[in-house]
């Protein structure tokens, strides 16, 4: 009976048995179930594959690209708008080009420069001229823009009044319209290849008073603006100049330039005019010392009425211009030494006008020269003298003891200006 139990007991024991699927249940749970979708997997897992495959490759080259770009194609300054200018040389090879275009900032790597040239089949494209970048182009924007044929043959050069022949020749050479000073300041004393081209040197050649000067073509090269070729040489941009202070003088001495005023009572009449007695060439001279006295335009024909009036008068003209202009030392605060120099252009040392001009003048000054400030002229101004320096503002007087106490008071500002510009040109060398 015990036994009997026992094996009841064992055989109540649980054991696990696998559920039994009937066709119909099989087939109800791949419907409905966890393998309902097995056959969409097995399409879907290769496209996941290839897409997943695909954004990998395309984030690989995506950032290769970036880097690639912005080491050899991006602008040089993204954004920078400016506009600079480009000169190209007549024969200038494209590695040439690529070369200063990366020298100018203008490109970072010159030798895709070169290959995108030869890429794009636009090597003999590219012509010679001036043509307008910025920094903010790119590669292809500035290939583009070198064989569009948008270049300019011109320069556009601006001479300005009371510049010197030496002034002008740094100028040139600081804008890249000449290789160095040399041929410019020697054709400036080549008087027979320029005799012919104008009026002024001509007068003083007739007048055989060229001897002496630092250059023979000083004062007759025009201040204005200009547009030359910029194959242009020396000779060329000295004609043009040339030129045009010939228009000067037809205007200045040709033209009718009679000014008239209205008295109360509505009478119209024609303002009173000065003989000045000098000669064209004479004229340009004086000019040249207006130019240089003068700060403000408004003081051209009152310093040349002071001027007139002691030429008039047998004095010296005293101008402090004149001192300088062969040393090149520009100071307000001459010395004793200074004025005492012995030359044909310290007007401390001879009687009357320097031997030619001492710079460039303006037409304002030719004209100030022809027509002093009759005022100034009838009232027998003799004397004038700078204020505060940076002003540019002169004080006149008549007589030497109000020039001596105008210069007691401005003098200390001048010797205080020196010393700052002394300062600052040690600085700078």
């Amino acid at each position: 009976m015990a036994q009997k139990r026992k094996r009841r007991a064992v055989r109540r024991k649980p054991v696990f048995q696998s559920e039994k699927y009937s066709i119909r249940s099989l087939h109800e749970d791949r419907e409905y179930g966890v393998y309902w979708y097995a056959w969409l997997w097995k399409l879907v897992r290769p496209l996941l594959i290839f897409l997943c495959s695909v954004l990998m490759v395309v984030g690989i080259v995506s950032v290769g690209y970036d880097r690639v770009y912005g080491a050899f194609f991006a602008p040089v300054e993204p954004g920078n708008a400016e506009v600079v200018s480009f000169q190209i040389d007549s024969g200038e090879t494209v590695t040439q080009i690529g070369t200063r275009l990366k020298e100018a900032k203008l490109l970072r790597d010159a030798r895709v420069f070169k290959y995108m040239v030869q890429l794009k089949g636009l090597t003999n494209s590219m012509s010679y001229g001036v043509f307008k970048l910025s920094p903010g182009m790119n590669v292809d924007q500035i290939i583009d823009e070198l064989a569009s044929g948008s270049q300019t043959n011109e320069r556009v050069i601006t001479i300005v009044p009371g510049w010197t022949c030496e002034d002008i020749a740094d100028y040139l050479v600081s804008i890249g319209a000449l290789e160095d000073t040399r041929e410019f300041l020697r054709l400036c004393n080549d008087v027979d290849r320029f005799v012919g081209s104008s009026y002024a040197l001509r007068d003083a050649q007739n007048a055989g008073t060229l001897s002496g000067r630092k250059y023979a073509l000083e004062g007759y090269l025009a201040p204005d603006t200009y547009r030359v070729f910029t194959s242009a040489t020396a000779e060329s941009i000295i004609r043009t100049l040339l030129n045009q202070h010939n228009k000067v003088i037809d205007d200045v001495f040709y033209a009718n330039n009679a000014r008239y005023y209205t008295d109360e009572e509505g009478g119209f009449h024609e303002m009173e005019s000065y003989d000045t007695g000098l000669s064209m060439d004479q004229t340009v001279i004086l000019a040249s010392m207006i130019e240089k006295e003068a700060g403000n335009r408004e003081d051209y024909a009152r310093v040349s009425a002071v001027f007139h009036n002691r030429l008039r008068l047998g004095m010296k003209l005293e101008s402090d211009p004149t001192v300088t202009y062969l040393t090149g030392i520009h100071k307000l605060a001459l010395t004793e030494a200074d004025t005492a120099q012995e030359n044909g252009f310290n007007t401390y040392y001879v009687p009357a006008l320097p031997i030619g001009p001492i710079c460039n003048p303006s037409v304002a000054a030719m004209e100030a020269a022809q027509s002093p400030d009759m005022d100034y002229i009838n009232q027998g101004y003799l004397y004038f003298c700078a204020t505060e320096p940076t002003s540019g503002q002169l004080v006149f007087a008549i007589t030497a003891e109000e020039h001596a106490a105008n210069v007691a008071m401005y003098r200390p500002l001048w010797e205080e200006y020196d010393r700052q510009q002394e300062i600052e040109a040690q600085i700078q060398r």
